[in-house]
Formats: C-alpha cells, sequence, structure tokens
C-alpha cells in the first residue's frame, strides 16, 4: 500500500500472487540451468477465524530436506523458532473492517508469543506494535 493512508494502519499490507506449477517443474528449473540444493518442508497448523473478518492464522516451522521428497531426514532450519502469519483477503469496500480485525487479533495474540528472530531474542511483548519495532 503506498500514500499518505500507509503510515496510519498498524499492520503490514501486501499484494499476494499465487502460482502453481505442473509435475515437470524440476526438470524445466534443471534444463535452464538451476541445481537444486535442497527442498524446504512447512510443518504446521492452519486456523481459520470469523472475528470481524475472515482470516487464517498459520504456525509453521521450516525444515530442509537434503535429499529429493526425503522427508524424514527434514531438519529444522530455525531450531525452536515457528513463524505466525496472518492473512485475510480484503478489497476496497471491506479493508477498513479487515485491518481493524487483524489488529486487534494481533493485539490479543501479541502478549501470549514469544517473538524473536534467529539469533535475537526479544522476548514477550505487550503490543504487536511494540513487537514489530523490537524486531526491526
Amino acid at each position: 500500500m503506498r500514500g499518505a493512508g500507509a503510515e496510519q494502519i498498524s499492520i503490514l499490507v501486501r499484494t499476494i500472487v499465487e502460482s502453481k506449477a505442473s509435475s515437470n517443474v524440476l526438470r524445466y528449473f534443471y534444463g535452464i540451468g538451476y541445481k537444486l540444493d535442497h527442498e524446504i518442508l512447512k510443518v504446521g497448523f492452519a486456523f481459520r477465524f470469523q472475528r470481524g473478518a475472515q482470516f487464517t492464522v498459520t504456525v509453521t516451522s521450516a525444515n530442509k530436506m537434503p535429499k529429493l521428497h526425503a522427508t524424514d531426514e527434514a531438519v529444522q532450519v530455525t531450531p525452536g523458532i515457528q513463524l505466525v502469519e496472518i492473512t485475510a483477503p480484503a478489497a476496497a469496500n471491506n479493508y477498513n473492517d479487515v485491518v481493524s480485525a487483524v489488529t486487534s487479533f494481533c493485539e490479543y495474540l501479541a502478549p501470549l508469543l514469544h517473538l524473536s528472530k534467529p539469533g535475537n531474542s526479544t522476548g514477550i511483548v505487550p503490543t504487536a506494535g511494540a513487537a514489530a519495532a523490537s524486531l526491526m
């Protein structure tokens, strides 16, 4: 989001683009010169909520698989750290309602989470705004 309104909201707004690939995508990437280093396996949960707007909360950890499709050999990339994402679809006609619902839910979650990034633990913070500021 750009413009004067972008600085007035307390959540990150991004455009999401989804793409799909067929089963021969690996052969395609090999054909144009890429080399497979490893696969990433996301392990976790997704929850759907209806609190003023419908949104999805995902709690996942990233796991690196050194061999192709070797899910049993997956190793956590950041042990003990899970990624918590809150997403909600919004359009021009319901944007403010969605922002309000997501912001309210983030403020509810903030004291329940121990926020950190690899190598930099910030501890428990009282609000989502303080959480964002502590990670910057």
